[in-house]
């Protein structure tokens, strides 16, 4: 009895550790000339925080199929009957963007991950960001964004509607999402954080204020220099 029962709370656990993982990354499939490409997407060093460094985490195959776990327990191995894409950071690039903030970046291939690349950064507010990438792939050029979710594990459910986005790139499905960065201060401890954008705002508006308050001073000194000087001129003549 006892047996079953940790065996049920094991394959609970291990499904409860498999959800949390999916949600935070997306699985969007393409099919891209004559070729079907599986894209798994997520930043890197998740949970993505203010200020801490990040970046896209990149997984491709083709053929099809979802990527599996792979040996170090990352979503990243090779998808079942599909080939890792292979020397990705020739053709295509990634563009990450906060608001009207673009910045593009080389993809860099995992060291010992076939199909998986990388291109790092550190967000400096808590904001939505968005990967795109873009360049060539099978010989046709792809653009193909992919932005946070505040709330990734809300955002689970397969949609297999198809989209077309160019005369030969369509997406065939799309699931799960990752999540967007969290406040510095959600996770400091054993006192509050701020981020280095809070900290910078906070001093300018302490320098502000001092100035503000020493500009009534500085004019009663200068009054103070003013009427001296003049006296010392009416005396000297």
């Amino acid at each position: 009895m006892k047996i079953k029962y940790f065996a049920a709370v094991f394959a609970a656990s291990l499904g409860l550790l498999m959800f949390n993982f999916t949600s935070a990354h997306e699985h969007d499939v393409y099919q891209i000339g004559d070729k079907q490409y599986t894209f798994v997407v997520g930043s890197l060093n998740e949970p993505v925080v203010v200020d801490d460094k990040t970046g896209l985490d990149l997984n491709v195959t083709s053929g099809g199929g979802m990527a599996i776990m792979s040996p170090d327990g990352d979503m990243d191995g090779p998808a079942a009957k599909s080939e890792p894409a292979l020397g990705l950071e020739k053709n295509l690039k990634v563009e990450i963007s906060a608001g009207s903030q673009k910045k593009t970046l080389d993809l860099t291939p995992s060291w010992g991950k076939p199909g998986s690349y990388y291109a790092t950064f550190y967000p400096t507010i808590q904001t939505t960001y968005a990967y795109r990438v873009m360049g060539t792939l099978n010989n046709l050029p792809v653009d193909l964004t992919f932005t946070c979710n505040p709330a990734p594990s809300s955002a689970q459910a397969e949609d297999k509607t198809s989209v077309q986005l160019s005369e030969k790139v369509s997406r065939i499905s799309k699931s799960g999402a990752f999540g967007c960065p969290m406040a510095k201060a959600d996770l400091g401890f054993p006192v509050s954080s701020m981020s280095n954008a809070d900290l910078s705002a906070k001093v300018d508006s302490m320098a502000s204020k001092n100035s503000a308050a020493t500009l009534p001073l500085g004019a009663a000194v200068l009054s103070l220099l003013a009427i001296l000087i003049a006296g010392y001129s009416a005396v000297k003549k």
